[in-house]
């Protein structure tokens, strides 16, 4: 009995000594708060990339629409079918990949400012000629990467592609 009395004794003032000089408690986190440029003139932390971040995007979407708006034939040979998956694949993965950063950089606010970014009129035209040329059988869902699987996906649902125009 006296064992388990000193091993019960032993235990508590283990605890006391270790409380007292080796477990410190955390001390409360401090909100992470962002100080550059675009903060210091009152504006949200994210918009000191978008100096460089806006150009790309029209950079983008203009490429994307002068593939887009070539002659349906070159899609047939290998090298202008090639260029129009890339195309599509890489248009996505940077609207996914610009989200991302912005939300995991700044947030969810930041995030919901990105894809906003994404959504102008060019946008628009691009997704309608995507659907277009989807419609019209010159890609499949199957020949895209997943990022740009589940937006074309969702956006041509319900459209039957008409025909195979390069079968011939």
């Amino acid at each position: 009995m006296r064992v388990i009395l000193f091993f019960i004794g032993g235990t508590v003032l283990a605890n006391i000594v270790g409380a007292t000089f080796f477990w410190h408690p955390k001390a409360a986190e401090k909100p992470f708060t962002t100080v550059n440029a675009a903060t210091q003139q009152g504006q949200d932390p994210w918009m000191a990339n978008e100096k460089y971040n806006a150009p790309s995007r029209d950079r983008i979407r203009k490429s994307v629409l002068d593939v887009l708006g070539k002659p349906w034939a070159e899609f047939c040979s290998a090298e202008g079918h090639k260029r129009l998956i890339n195309t599509v694949n890489n248009y996505y993965d940077q609207r996914d990949a610009q989200a991302w950063s912005y939300g995991n950089t700044y947030g969810d606010a930041a995030k919901r400012y990105a894809m906003k970014m994404w959504q102008t009129t060019d946008d628009n035209r691009i997704e309608q000629l995507m659907s277009e040329h989807f419609g019209r059988g010159y890609f499949s869902l199957d020949e895209l990467r997943p990022p740009a699987r589940t937006p074309v996906a969702a956006l041509t649902k319900g459209l039957r592609v008409a025909s195979k125009p390069c079968a011939s």
